[in-house]
């Protein structure tokens, strides 16, 4: 080795041997501000019984341990199988959704409106019709495939389009395509939506255990509030985040084994998930809208002839059209009356969402550049994340009432712990699909990791951007809802929760299926977004 390279060698050691020096400090001041806060807040609160303090908390761990160890087995049983479930699911249906376009926008309407549908009205139906393990798997396995969908949905539509060119002007179609070009890009976004999955999983397998189970943290967990037994719910809580980190880190340690060339050296393209509906002829877009309607309706009409559910728990299409035009036929009630009180709720339901959709975006974003630009923050900072993704609303609620009260503060941050850390992952992984030469030159030129990040990576990351509001904004209205059925007793939350209490399941499936419209004309709109960002951004690169 001559006198030059090993000048440069033991600079790059020393340079290595710095950054790791900088990661352990950044760790360090990190960890030291968090224990910081807990110890501040437990002592600001001792007398509320709501934080427990660090000793008292591993403390209550150790006496819990083999109650943890006894109810953890069958939680991350149900866990893994929503998780293989909803991702086998995803798989074939992204495919299909690349090699037929026009299927695509069939396939999101149906994802997104099974997606939104309000939990108080679909779980019930789920347990009844997939009785003990199975309903509770298959709860699990809805909250995977959606964010999955977009995630994967993303990377094939990443794909380089002079690769692309290349596969078709060598007589290449468009399943050669797929095999050589897309999945090959779709690899990052794939691995960032099964990490995102991961925490889903478990947070469905408990919710799932809400609903009637024998066994489980969720069940340990609801007996734990029960009982104001704080310490064990705080306990709970953290074993939750720490398995969902495990699940997490252990996605990426796989994806390091088995495909370590993912995302290095990729190009970026500028399509989005569900961004073909822009490419769509008006004859196929509203062929689409036809199938899609039909679909639905053909699922839910099902519900009672094909399934044996009762008709006194599932309303027919004709039970609610009948309900929105003439009223309540068993109390006489006018139809006007539920269009008052559904109205009033939609216009709070919105501004709870749309803040908490903001707040959540912004904050997401920002973090994601911060955790980009400083080598080694994202381990210190992830796990946190994903326990607060992990952790039930229902347990963390009491908690930020307490802290920012029952009005707007408190929802807006109930909402962005929904929609945080899909988003955060999301665009993670958009800024690092920058190419390497395109950062270098900003680095070359004196330019810092943040002028790297602002000025090149942002860029890039927009279609990433994009996409997790189409995970958001679904996350954030079902969030919302469940803000107001928890804290704020107001909006379309309280009024379907009222609607199952009362057994009024006219009110409950009317107002859950104008959610569902709604829901589905917000998606419309992010998609035309999407669509005149994503030709922009091409002709601008």
């Amino acid at each position: 080795m001559s006198t030059t390279a090993t000048v440069a060698h033991r600079a790059d050691r020393r340079g290595l041997s710095r950054e790791r020096r900088q990661s352990l400090v950044r760790a360090g001041v990190v960890g030291v501000s968090l224990l910081g806060v807990w110890l501040a807040l437990a002592t600001a609160l001792r007398g509320r019984h709501l934080i427990p303090y660090p000793a008292d908390l591993l403390a209550q761990f150790v006496d819990d341990w083999s109650l943890i160890v006894a109810n953890a087995g069958p939680t991350l049983e149900v866990a893994a199988l929503g998780f293989l479930i909803g991702t086998l699911a995803v798989l074939p249906l992204a495919a299909v959704s690349v090699l037929v376009p026009t299927l695509e926008p069939v396939v999101i309407r149906v994802a997104v409106a099974i997606h939104v549908i309000p939990f108080v009205a679909i779980a019930p139906i789920i347990v009844i019709t997939f009785q003990g393990e199975a309903a509770r798997i298959a709860i699990a396995a809805l909250q995977v495939y959606f964010p999955l969908l977009i995630g994967v949905l993303l990377g094939l539509h990443s794909a380089d389009d002079r690769a692309l060119d290349v596969v078709r002007v060598t007589g290449g179609r468009e399943r050669s395509a797929l095999r050589f070009v897309r999945v090959p890009s779709a690899l990052p976004s794939l691995i960032a939506g099964l990490q995102i999955a991961v925490p889903a999983a478990i947070l469905g397998a408990l919710v799932a255990e809400f609903f009637g189970a024998p066994e489980g943290l969720g069940v340990v967990l609801v007996n734990a509030q029960d009982s104001l037994m704080t310490d064990r719910v705080w306990v709970i809580a953290v074993t939750i985040g720490a398995l969902a980190t495990v699940g997490y880190v252990a996605v990426a340690l796989l994806a390091r084994i088995l495909v370590p060339w993912a995302g290095k050296g990729a190009m970026s393209g500028t399509s989005v998930a569900g961004g073909a509906t822009g490419d769509l002829s008006r004859r196929q877009a509203v062929l689409g809208m036809v199938v899609s309607t039909g679909l639905l309706l053909g699922m839910w009409w099902s519900l009672r002839p094909v399934f044996g559910l009762q008709p006194f728990f599932v309303k027919s299409p004709g039970d609610v059209v009948g309900f929105l035009v003439e009223g309540n036929p068993a109390t006489g009630a006018p139809a006007g009356e539920f269009w008052d009180a559904f109205l009033t709720a939609t216009g709070q339901t919105a501004v709870h969402a749309g803040v908490g959709f903001v707040v959540g975006t912004v904050v997401a974003a920002l973090g994601a550049v911060v955790l980009v630009a400083t080598p080694g923050l994202e381990r210190v900072v992830m796990p946190f994340a994903i326990m607060l993704r992990s952790v039930p609303l229902v347990a963390l609620t009491p908690l930020i009432v307490l802290l920012f009260g029952r009005g707007l503060v408190g929802v807006t941050v109930l909402v962005t712990l929904v929609t945080f850390f899909p988003t955060l992952v999301t665009v993670i992984l958009g800024l690092r699909s920058a190419p390497e030469n395109a950062i270098d030159v900003v680095r070359a030129s004196g330019g810092s990791a943040f002028d790297a990040a602002a000025r090149v990576q942002v860029m890039y990351a927009v279609p990433a951007i994009t996409a997790a509001a189409r995970i958001a904004v679904p996350a954030a209205v079902s969030g919302a809802m469940l803000a107001e059925w928890l804290a704020t007793g107001d909006g379309l939350g309280s009024l379907i929760t009222l609607a199952a209490v009362s057994a009024d399941y006219l009110t409950l499936w009317s107002a859950g299926v104008l959610v569902v419209v709604l829901v589905l004309l917000l998606y419309a709109a992010i998609n035309w977004i999407d669509t005149t960002i994503s030709r922009r951004l091409g002709i601008a690169l």
